[in-house]
């Protein structure tokens, strides 16, 4: 069994890879293993400042048991100090910006961790977790009884995007802030419902909606074959 550590921005996605990806993967001979950074005493996820990226990173790949380490970061309000942001930020196209965020990442947490490559996986969801759920509306909404009266507007804001994963990064019109307006009585969780709702919909219905977490993953498969 192969170990992967996965290195989470928050208690969302520490969720999801337990109830969704790890499931998913098992069979493959892969062990994901959720794990969050400690962000002030006592508190882990969220506001991920470089600094303490970098630190936790060195230190899990540098672990004996020599783990893959990946990372499942949000680029919305991605911390400015990361390698490769100011560039990314000049590129239109989401690919681009992608492609020097995750090659700039891995350069520098490679060459500091003094690791062979192959070991650390970088990879930065656009725009953030909750794009993943736009993934199947119809499934969003079943989630909560109450909430099938969300159905039209969703799936408006779905159609108007390119992907899920290009739902922009705007505070009033990221995938979060149209879930908070739109899904109420009960007003949906972040934490309580996002997995959930993703667990329903099944990684294969995911990965076809979005192409840049489908590479992710995919490239976490190919471990089994490693």
């Amino acid at each position: 069994m192969k170990r992967v550590c996965v290195v989470c921005e928050g208690q969302t996605e520490e969720m999801f890879v337990n109830k969704v990806l790890a499931p998913a993967l098992y069979g493959l001979g892969l062990n994901l293993i959720p794990e969050m950074i400690e962000t002030s005493p006592g508190h882990r996820g969220g506001a991920l400042s470089y600094e303490r990226v970098k630190r936790h990173l060195r230190n899990t790949l540098r672990q004996k048991s020599s783990p893959t380490v990946t990372t499942f970061f949000d680029l919305y309000r991605l911390d400015k100090r990361f390698p490769g942001f100011e560039t990314a930020q000049q590129e239109a196209l989401l690919a681009r910006k992608l492609d020097i965020l995750r090659s700039s990442l891995s350069e520098d947490i490679v060459a500091m961790a003094e690791c062979a490559s192959a070991r650390f996986i970088p990879h930065i969801q656009p725009y953030e977790f909750e794009a993943l759920l736009f993934s199947d509306v119809n499934t969003l909404v079943s989630v909560e009884k109450e909430w099938g009266v969300a159905s039209k507007n969703l799936s408006r804001i779905r159609d108007s995007a390119e992907t899920p994963e290009h739902i922009n990064d705007q505070p009033e019109t990221k995938p979060a802030a149209h879930l908070a307006r739109e899904l109420k009585n009960p007003r949906f969780g972040k934490l309580n419902h996002g997995p959930l709702a993703a667990e329903k919909m099944g990684l294969p219905i995911i990965e076809a909606k979005c192409k840049y977490f489908a590479s992710w993953i995919n490239k976490l498969r190919s471990l089994s074959k490693a």
